[in-house]
């Protein structure tokens, strides 16, 4: 059930619909006269020869300086096969598993801390899992640019500078507003 408030916003929001319409109208009226004729034939062969006058994907220079990754893995010493799938631990790091005097899930807990510190892809061959493929081989693109007029920029061009400001003596011209017995009134204006 409507109520009288409820009528007058419906009706209210129709007008102003009704106004939008017809102001779009009025601005785009020209247009609409001027292409007025015009069939739905024409209007593909002008949309075909503004697509011809675009540059082609083949003119636009790739954003991405992708590596192509080796379909082969380096072979072992003796002349086998290497079917790992993991790269080769480094030494110091594998001598942590084997420290003396410390228990032995103390030292795998700290042998995969230091191990995960490593990105995947310097871990493994190929990305082995499908949620790696999001982050693997990160260093083939190129970060955005910073933007200059950013919240961050801004602050360190104020914020950051190497002449501070409240080091600097004031000016001989600058002094604090008289408000005490003032003789005129333009001793109250004066800094």
């Amino acid at each position: 059930m409507c109520d009288n408030r409820c009528q007058l916003f419906h009706r209210e929001n129709y007008k102003k619909e009704e106004f939008l319409r017809m102001k779009w109208f009025l601005k785009n009226q020209q247009k609409l006269i001027d292409n007025l004729g015009i069939t739905k034939a024409t209007a593909q062969i002008k949309i075909k020869s503004i697509e011809k006058e675009l540059p082609k994907k083949d003119e636009i220079e790739p954003k991405i300086s992708k590596k192509y990754m080796p379909t082969w893995r380096p072979p072992s010493l003796d002349g086998s096969v290497n079917i790992d799938i993991m790269k080769p631990i480094e030494p110091e790091v594998r001598a942590i598993l084997y420290e003396k005097g410390i228990e032995s899930f103390i030292c795998s807990d700290n042998y995969f801390r230091k191990r995960l510190q490593k990105l995947p892809e310097d871990r493994f061959y190929f990305p082995d899992c499908t949620n790696w493929l999001y982050g693997w081989r990160l260093n083939d693109y190129s970060l955005p640019p910073i933007s200059k007029f950013g919240a961050k920029a801004v602050i360190q061009a104020q914020f950051y500078q190497r002449t501070a400001s409240c080091l600097q003596r004031d000016p001989d011209w600058y002094r604090n507003c008289q408000t005490k017995n003032p003789k005129n009134f333009n001793d109250l204006l004066t800094y």
